[in-house]
This record gives structure tokens, C-alpha cells and sequence, in this order.
């Protein structure tokens, strides 16, 4: 099946080096923010991770980002789980938002670490009850037999505990990536896209253009 006569026309903004300023995780702040009030775009905080396993091979998934602090991204899953595992022996990671309807994309690098157990603990208890019975009941990455026995499973759970103050499992909680690198893509006309790159090198931001 090709796909040779799939074309788009970019053409809704520009972006330029000096809109980045002195600190790109504020800028992408202000393009997340239009992204969350874009009504053609249904999760804004839905990314891309991608890790590396102990064979040096790539996987990517999409995961919610849960928290953007001052040079760091948050997630949360089960540490136990491919991507889990895959930090663990390799803490490299990248990170990458597309938002279709704005014809922007922005990708992270960085370094991968859990969260303290005090801050996932916290976002567990914000869970809706039935996501957290999830986290606790479901062996994430494993196989099973079947689907139903993964519903049952949930279901006598559910049952046994439903008037439970549920604990966090020690398996589950937060990943933080620290950035260390930031690339803002702005799609432009004639397939000539606007890119900056940004590295944080000694405590400070460098910005660089990229050719398309």
C-alpha cells in the first residue's frame, strides 16, 4: 500500500529562534497551553516515550504527562513493566508531543528517575478509585491467557475491597525525566520547517536553528 500522494500544506505559524527566550521549558509551557485550549485535540498531555532495553532495542508508547516542573517531565507506571524495566537499565529517554491541529511537535531528551514514594503516593490517592484498583491488579507488559480473567481479576478485587482505602503498590509510581536537550518543530511551508534546538549545557540554555 503506498502512500506517495499523502500531502499536507503547513502553513499555520512560524517560529523563530528568538521566540524561544531564555528558558525553553517556559516557551514549551506557552505552546502546551495552546494545545489545551485547541478543540481539536482531544489529550494535549499525551506523549511519545521512547526507551532502550538491555539488547539495545527501541520501544516507544504513549504515556500522560502528569506534571511539567522548572527542567522536568512527569509520568507515572508500573516499574515492573517493559518501559519500567527498560528505564531501569538504561535511564536514557526520550520524550516527543505532536499536536497535529497545530502543526507542532516538540521532542525531549533526557534522564530518566523515579519520583520519591511520598509523591506517587500523593498522586495515587488523586486517582479515581477504580485507576487505582487498575494499577494494583493488572501485571502490566505480562501475558495472559485471556482478557476475561484479567476482568474477573478486577472484579473480585473490586468486590473484596470496595470500601478499601487502597495502598500504592511499591511497583507503581512516578517517572521524572530530566532534560537535558528540547527540539520545537513548526511546520512551514514547502516542507521548509521551522526547527530550534535547545541544550542545557552548565546550567544553562543554548539554542541552535536546525535545517529541515
Amino acid at each position: 500500500m503506498k502512500l506517495f500522494n499523502h500531502r499536507k500544506l503547513y502553513d499555520k505559524d512560524s517560529l523563530s529562534i528568538n521566540d524561544i527566550g531564555d528558558n525553553p521549558m517556559d516557551f514549551f509551557k506557552k505552546w502546551f497551553k495552546d494545545a489545551e485550549e485547541s478543540d481539536e485535540i482531544i489529550e494535549s498531555n499525551a506523549m511519545t516515550v521512547s526507551t532502550s532495553d538491555n539488547n539495545n532495542f527501541p520501544s516507544s508508547r504513549v504515556v500522560l504527562l502528569k506534571e511539567i516542573r522548572d527542567i522536568s517531565l512527569i509520568f507515572f507506571t508500573n516499574y515492573q513493566s517493559k518501559k519500567g524495566l527498560a528505564i531501569n537499565d538504561n535511564p536514557k529517554i526520550c520524550a516527543s508531543f505532536y499536536w497535529a491541529p497545530l502543526e507542532r511537535q516538540v521532542i525531549f531528551k533526557g534522564i530518566a528517575k523515579k519520583t520519591s514514594e511520598k509523591y506517587s503516593d500523593i498522586y495515587f490517592k488523586s486517582r479515581p478509585f477504580t485507576s487505582q484498583v487498575g494499577a494494583i491488579v493488572s501485571d502490566q507488559s505480562k501475558i495472559i491467557s485471556n482478557y476475561d480473567e484479567l476482568l474477573d481479576r478486577h472484579d473480585k478485587f473490586l468486590e473484596k475491597n470496595k470500601n478499601s482505602n487502597l495502598k500504592r503498590p511499591a511497583h507503581w509510581g512516578g517517572i521524572e525525566i530530566f532534560v537535558h536537550e528540547i527540539e520545537f518543530w513548526q511546520g512551514r511551508e514547502n516542507r521548509l520547517h521551522n526547527r530550534v534546538i535547545s541544550n542545557l549545557i552548565n546550567d544553562k540554555w543554548e539554542h541552535n536553528l536546525l535545517s529541515p
